[in-house]
């Protein structure tokens, strides 16, 4: 199956935006929390917030890690049908059933995570030290449980379909 041209620029283009976030991400997450240890211990000085938003932009850096990592196809997978299974055409429908229940249980993660965000909405809440609206730190909750799903979802109709979709990104052919 040939992916159309407009899909794969929108692949692109969001892998980029990724990578962008989760580079700023990082630098924000490590800068603070050396300014922290610092402060913290060498000057003993303790600077409210500091915490707060290391906790926080940490957030972004593992939710937005993990859809980076469903588009990379190097999250965490614990796979042993290869093992049990040498037909090759049972392991594929297998692997394919269980594409589909994963599918399942990220569309409950959307589902909870959307509810998520609209209950920080309505609820106007902040944080204690910073006083920021926390639905700065939910959203990429949000985002990356969108962002996974949709991965999860192209890789099943890769196994539908038995074939690579885009031979820049995926040149073998998916195996767990």
């Amino acid at each position: 199956m040939k992916i159309p041209r407009i899909f794969s620029i929108a692949d692109t283009v969001l892998v980029k935006i990724l990578r962008f976030i989760l580079i700023t991400v990082v630098i924000l997450t490590t800068c603070t929390m050396a300014l922290q240890v610092v402060l913290r211990y060498v000057f003993e000085v303790p600077v409210t917030g500091l915490d707060e938003f290391a906790g926080h932009t940490a957030v972004w850096l593992y939710m937005i890690g993990a859809a980076y990592a469903s588009w990379d196809k190097s999250h965490i997978k614990a796979s042993a049908l290869h093992l049990v299974i040498k037909n090759e055409r049972i392991l594929l429908a297998a692997k394919t059933f269980a594409s589909i229940i994963t599918i399942i249980i990220a569309g409950f993660m959307v589902n909870w995570s959307y509810g998520y965000v609209q209950w920080s909405i309505r609820k106007h809440e902040i944080t204690p030290a910073l006083q920021l609206p926390t639905i700065y730190f939910q959203l990429p909750i949000f985002i990356a449980s969108v962002l996974m799903m949709l991965y999860f979802f192209i890789e099943m109709v890769a196994r539908f379909d038995n074939v690579q979709i885009d031979e820049d990104h995926y040149q073998e052919p998916i195996d767990d």
